[in-house]
């Protein structure tokens, strides 16, 4: 897409239909005294939550399991994810490995524990490891680890030289690496499989002026054939997440701001075309991208506004409506949401209820709505 087709494209802002959406009273899934709980992921079946702990005195990073009932009450304690028994501690002078960018296995009976992840192997670089052993082991450092839908793929990012490359693994062939993107001076990262097939999605760093773009290999047996830039626009486009039925593409963009930390919201089709701006001056999270309805309809976001305590936000993908969704938190980030038919739970992170005093820590917290609750009112 040229810059003329950018600038030219529609645009929606939030329109002027406005409503607060009824929700569950919100229940807090985990909490640290003296560390920030960040980064909710569901499992695919949406019985548990995987989260990361940040201690920042120790400068220590983990990731922990809690399971859910379907109101969100905590069912027994959290369980702590391990490399286990690789010796990686020995190696780190008796420090334990850092376990992050957890990913589910998108069935959950697909293996003993159903996830893949990256932490320090023998090379005292960061390798992925799943149901037991290590599956790479390269001399630079490979993570952001991404399922694909059929369980038959493991898509990650690897920098084995000063750039940074995707690659991927068949669990079905031969298990050897196979390079997906070949830009000798930009690095690739964070990918993301459509919610069906083997088309990918990844997000590329270019130095200087170009900043950071959205691109999709449409078919990874033929990747430069199919690949494709989604954005190529001034600024940075970042956090893609695809919506349930492969469609459109949600993420964060700074190429109308004034600022290059602030960010607004905006969704375009897979293909690259009709870019809408949905919201603006959002909080861009940690680590995924925004978070979809089930139906792919509506995206959830936080709204960067200190003044109302930075509330949680729905928005109409069409930009016909918008609103708050009322989760009796402050300073909230990082929604991650799991839909199945028209219910939909939200997990996110907050610096505690609404009037606490109390905002040194963050903790993870979860409501529960329907899509009926989101009713646009007329002011």
């Amino acid at each position: 897409m040229t810059k003329t087709q950018i600038i030219s494209s529609c645009t929606v802002l939030l329109a002027p239909l406005v409503a607060t959406a009824e929700v569950s009273t919100p229940k807090q899934i985990a909490d640290r005294p003296s560390a920030h709980c960040q980064a909710p992921r569901w499992a695919p079946d949406g019985s548990q939550i995987a989260y990361d702990v940040y201690d920042p005195s120790k400068d220590s990073r983990e990731t922990w399991l809690q399971k859910l009932s379907p109101d969100g009450r905590r069912e027994a304690n959290a369980e702590e994810v391990s490399a286990g028994r690789t010796g990686a501690a020995d190696l780190l002078g008796g420090r334990k490995p850092p376990v992050v960018e957890l990913e589910w296995a998108p069935n959950m009976k697909q293996l003993s524990r159903p996830y893949v992840f990256s932490s320090r192997g023998a090379n005292k670089n960061f390798d992925l490891f799943a149901d037991g052993d290590w599956i790479t082991k390269n001399p630079g450092n490979d993570g952001m680890p991404s399922w694909s839908k059929d369980g038959r793929y493991i898509a990650y990012a690897s920098q084995q030289k000063d750039s940074g490359y995707i690659y991927a693994i068949d669990l079905g062939g031969d298990s050897t690496p196979i390079r997906l993107t070949f830009w000798p001076t930009a690095t690739e990262f964070m990918p993301r499989w459509a919610p069906a097939g083997h088309t990918l999605m990844f997000t590329r760093s270019q130095s200087g002026s170009k900043g950071q773009d959205i691109g999709v290999i449409q078919d990874t047996a033929k990747p430069q054939e199919t690949l494709r830039m989604v954005t190529e626009w001034p600024g940075d486009e970042i956090r893609p997440s695809w919506s349930p039925d492969g469609k459109l593409i949600a993420f964060y963009a700074n190429k109308d701001t004034k600022s290059d930390k602030v960010f607004d919201l905006w969704v375009v089709d897979a293909t690259g075309q009709n870019p809408k701006k949905l919201a603006s001056n959002v909080v861009v999270d940690d680590a995924q991208g925004p978070a979809w309805s089930p139906d792919s309809t509506v995206v959830f976001f936080v709204q960067q506004d200190f003044k109302t305590d930075n509330p949680v936000m729905w928005v109409r993908v069409d930009g016909s409506a918008h609103g708050t969704v009322d989760t009796g938190t402050q300073l909230n980030a990082d929604v991650a949401a799991f839909g199945k038919g028209d219910r939909v739970s939200l997990a996110f992170k907050a610096l505690g209820q609404k009037g606490s005093t109390d905002k040194t820590w963050e903790r993870l917290y979860m409501v529960t709505l329907t899509m009926a609750d989101l009713k646009p009112e007329t002011p």
